[in-house]
């Protein structure tokens, strides 16, 4: 049972790894499509540029001829005239050239980060298919000690039949002994029905108060209490850590991430001795597990596969715990 649970713990925070690289894979998707979008607008302007390059070229070559400036009588006049239409057609394919060269330079850039942010995905979505296949190798470790416990749990059935047989024979030699305690015990037991119902009844008042939304939020989560364990769900009727904690506090109108590391990093962080019910706590690496604190020292969770939410007390594994306001 200790090496199951240890075993669900790690798959828990492998869980919550996968949650992680999801969420990283879908961001860098996002840029991607606008890196490519501004490429395309780039490469649009850059087309757009050399047309009009070639219109002005077309232009200056034909307006060039007709202006009036070359019609001077003097050889020396048409030769000036020459050379300022000379230098208005290179200044002019200059600047132009410049401009395209700007947007050339852009274009390389874009495509640069387009090529960077398609590489980073690929290795956000190998590291989505890396968790993936780590939590499959410790499900099917899990499952084998699953296994073997049941096998155990068989044998120690039979160990304990056959010991029950011996006692029953036992038994039936010291029936009067065991009729003679049972009858002192009955008195015993009436005595102390008289006594505590001359007693006061002792009054423990209202529970303590609770933030914003947190009695809610406890309510959701106890109401999922049996609902089984799966990788990456979060709700209606099956979780993972994060995602119970995420549902039930959805249930109140509160938005949280789908990440136990994320989760405590977007509430505020408060000592474990502060803990009121609603209050989030996490092992030494908020990353691994997210439980809600549901008051008298209880928690309730969502463990690891092949267990089901439920209520247990709060253990010395969580060492962090946070508010959601």
């Amino acid at each position: 049972m200790s090496r199951i649970s240890a075993l669900g713990q790690q798959e828990e925070a492998l869980s919550e790894q996968y949650d992680q690289a999801r969420n990283q894979v879908q961001t860098l998707q996002g840029q991607v499509a606008s890196a490519t979008l501004q490429l395309n607008a780039s490469e649009a302007s850059t087309g757009r540029a050399r047309a009009a390059l070639l219109q002005d070229a077309i232009n200056a070559y034909v307006n060039g001829g007709a202006n009036p400036l070359a019609s001077g009588s003097s050889a020396m006049q048409n030769a000036t005239n020459s050379l300022l239409r000379a230098e208005y057609v290179n200044t002019l394919a200059t600047d132009q050239s410049d401009a395209i060269d700007q947007y050339h330079l852009a274009s390389l850039q874009e495509q640069a980060a387009e090529t960077n942010l398609k590489n980073q995905t690929a290795a956000a979505q190998a590291e989505v298919r890396r968790v993936a296949s780590a939590q499959q190798e410790v499900s099917s470790l899990a499952s084998q000690l699953t296994a073997e416990q049941s096998q155990v749990t068989g044998q120690i059935a039979t160990l304990v039949a056959q010991q029950e047989a011996a006692a029953a024979v036992a038994a039936q030699q010291a029936a009067q002994q065991r009729l003679a305690a049972a009858q002192a015990a009955a008195a015993q037991a009436q005595a102390l029905s008289s006594a505590s119902s001359s007693s006061p009844v002792t009054s423990f008042g209202p529970p303590p108060p609770v933030g914003s939304g947190a009695s809610g939020a406890v309510a959701a989560a106890e109401s999922r209490v049996g609902d089984p364990y799966v990788w990456g769900a979060a709700g209606p009727d099956s979780f993972d850590c994060s995602g119970l904690v995420m549902w039930s506090y959805a249930q109140v109108g509160i938005s949280l991430p789908h990440f136990s590391g994320a989760q405590y990093a977007d509430t505020t962080h408060i000592p474990m001795s502060d803990l009121e019910p609603g209050d989030l706590v996490f092992p030494a690496d908020p990353g691994q597990h997210v439980a809600m604190y549901v008051g008298n020292g209880m928690i309730v969770q969502a463990p690891y596969t092949g267990a089901d939410v439920q209520v247990v007390p709060l253990s010395s594994f969580f060492v962090l715990a946070s508010r959601v306001e």
